[in-house]
């Protein structure tokens, strides 16, 4: 083999090994995200992520980042696909908390608690560990990923219609039993023709992962069951609080009359965010935080967005489930395991992590460093329902097979709720399909 054929040999070797080198002998770190600079909606992230890197490139002369593109739904699967393959071309990437448990069983993320453990001081792990976003990112005793924000629910309602309907408007529902009550009451059918111009409360019940994240699970983990045991590792659906929140469902479409059958089909945005900007809804249960700035622009409060010490609900206020905690997540950052670059990606990551950094990542959702929350534009009575939200939310249950779990209990929601099949037989069919399937993972 002559010079040139060993020189091809020797880089290509470096190449598949992931510790390719970039003109002039600097390291390349790979960064997977999924933030088109070319998109409008992901310009602004992208140029976030392009603004890391050239810290990191300041920070650590010698080294140098080059971006991996995907799309937003296939990065964990193309995460575990390359790493079944050996590909050994990402070392940082972005995951979902939902898959943190089927990446743990594949193998494609590292363990990042040691990391955490010997780098970051007792006050800097409680920066982020207080939130339930947290935990999206542990599985077992591992840490697989690191949230760079929180996303949460409430409940938020119309104050002006609650006054009209004879409620205080600053005493939201706090049980099940108050919401169905204030639901009733905020109900109004003026014509008399059994559609009402207003429903009392919008949920969603249509065939998405949504139904179960945000409302069936929601309940069933208020009365300290889930859709999941992790002793087991069997689904648990079936159970009397499942089948109690299906009937719960059941009867506010059909015998209570206070939310609207479209909530059956459609979409979670048109369902809860659509129909109370447009007034059809009194209340909207899983009203999510990125969608703060909606009702900023309605003129529905005032300073809440972005965030100043002056804060007001103005006729829209928001407050916690009622009688159960919320869903929360974010974007994870992880560590590709097969990356040769550890070191370095743990030096990217706690570049993203910086206070200064993360106030400007726009996908981030709420903070997620607890310090951030002691600002006087974070003290408001709106943000400290938020905070509480996070800090008494909810991860989904750490199983391997997250997606066929929340497919198959929105689908039997849908058999109970549009077909009237029986809830207790629909659910038990339906739990033990999915345990025929997937129990112990």
């Amino acid at each position: 083999m002559n010079a040139k054929k060993v020189l091809f040999a020797l880089v290509g070797a470096l190449v598949v090994s992931g510790l390719a080198f970039a003109a002039g002998g600097q390291k390349v770190l790979k960064v997977a995200h999924f933030y088109d600079p070319m998109s409008e909606s992901s310009k602004v992230n992208s140029k976030w992520f392009d603004d890391i890197a050239a810290q990191f490139a300041k920070e650590n002369p010698g080294a140098k980042v080059e971006f991996e593109l995907f799309q937003w739904d296939q990065i964990d699967v193309k995460a575990m696909s390359d790493f079944r393959s050996g590909i050994k071309s990402h070392d940082v990437i972005l995951t979902s908390p939902q898959l943190a448990a089927q990446h743990a069983q594949v193998g494609d993320l590292a363990d990042l608690s040691g990391m955490v453990s010997q780098s970051w001081s007792k006050q800097e792990q409680a920066e982020f560990n207080w939130s339930s976003a947290w935990k999206g990112g542990i599985v077992g005793d591992k840490l697989y990923g690191i949230a760079l924000g929180n996303h949460s629910r409430v409940l938020v309602y119309n104050k002006d219609m609650f006054k009209a309907a004879g409620l205080d408007p600053n005493k939201p529902p706090k049980t099940i039993d108050e919401l169905i009550a204030d639901a009733k009451k905020l109900t109004k059918d003026t014509n008399g023709d059994g559609i009402p111009e207003v429903y009392g409360l919008g949920m969603f019940f249509g065939p998405s992962r949504a139904t179960n994240e945000l409302y069936f699970s929601p309940l069933l983990w208020g009365s300290k069951t889930d859709t999941w045991d992790p002793v087991t590792k069997k689904a648990s659906f079936a159970s009397p609080a499942g089948i109690k929140a299906a009937q719960f469902f059941r009867d506010l479409v059909y015998t209570y009359k206070v939310t609207p059958s479209s909530d059956l089909a459609g979409t979670y945005d048109d369902a809860i965010l659509t129909s109370f900007l447009n007034g059809r809804i009194a209340m909207g249960w899983g009203f999510g935080s990125y969608w703060i700035a909606q009702l900023e622009a309605k003129g529905m409060v005032k300073g809440c967005f972005p965030a100043t010490a002056s804060g007001v609900e103005v006729n829209a206020g928001v407050a916690l489930l009622p009688g159960c905690p919320t869903f929360t997540n974010a974007w994870n950052a992880s560590i590709y395991s097969l990356s040769e670059n550890k070191d370095l990606a743990w030096k990217f990551i706690n570049i993203m992590l910086k206070a200064e950094n993360l106030r400007n990542y726009a996908d981030a959702g709420l903070p997620i460093r607890a310090s951030e929350w002691n600002k006087p534009e974070m003290k408001t009575p709106f943000y400290k329902v938020w905070k509480d939200s996070i800090a008494t939310g909810h991860p989904m249950p750490a199983t391997a097979h997250y997606g066929e779990l929340s497919d198959t209990v929105a689908a039997a929601l849908q058999n109970i709720l549009v077909s009237n099949e029986g809830i207790e037989t629909t659910l038990t069919k339906a739990q033990d399909e999915y345990n025929a399937k997937y129990a112990g993972n």
